[in-house]
């Protein structure tokens, strides 16, 4: 098996809003309602286990920076997305639609609210980061806005085919990649 690996990508302009599909919501994280909502997206979206009770106990974590899309008359959560303040700019740890609301501006819509929370905050650098390998989120991601500012080898050392983060903590991206302009 071969390594995997990221792209760290920024932020460079955000794109006029695109089209919601009718009657998706996407709203601040409600950690009573949500709490044990988030890691059922997440499984369903990546085919992995959920994440443990205490997934959003890290250092990081922002409950204002989570964002939770709601499927029209069921109020199903089908999509989330984690950002929150790092030293110095905002960082989009996750962001997972389920499969079946995929490629109809859910994502889109959640990674607006995420920039939009993050710019709120005074952050105007906003970073991310896909594996090379994820054609759907770096198209996404590109198609949004963002541009490649390096790419590295997966700290977790997940192979070719593993999509799911090996660790329990949603927040802690791993090592952050060598910066080469430092």
């Amino acid at each position: 098996m071969s390594a995997r690996f990221l792209h760290r990508m920024g932020l460079a302009s955000v794109p006029p809003p695109a089209p919601v599909p009718d009657g998706v919501v996407v709203r601040r994280y409600a950690p009573d309602r949500d709490h044990a909502r988030v890691p059922a997206v997440f499984a369903a979206a990546f085919g992995a286990p959920p994440w443990p009770d205490d997934w959003d106990a890290f250092g990081e974590f922002d409950p204002h920076g989570v964002f939770v899309a709601e499927a029209p008359a069921s109020s199903e959560a089908i999509g989330f997305v984690i950002c929150f303040r790092r030293a110095g700019f905002g960082y989009v740890s996750v962001l997972a639609v389920v499969p079946g609301w995929r490629r109809r501006g859910v994502a889109r819509e959640l990674l607006r609210s995420a920039v939009g929370y993050l710019r709120g905050l005074g952050l105007n650098r906003v970073e991310v980061d896909a594996f090379t390998d994820a054609e759907p989120a770096v198209g996404l991601y590109r198609d949004f806005g963002f541009e490649v500012l390096r790419t590295y080898e997966d700290p977790e050392g997940r192979a070719d085919g593993e999509t799911a983060p090996r660790r329990a903590d949603p927040g802690d991206p791993g090592t952050d990649p060598p910066d080469p302009t430092a």
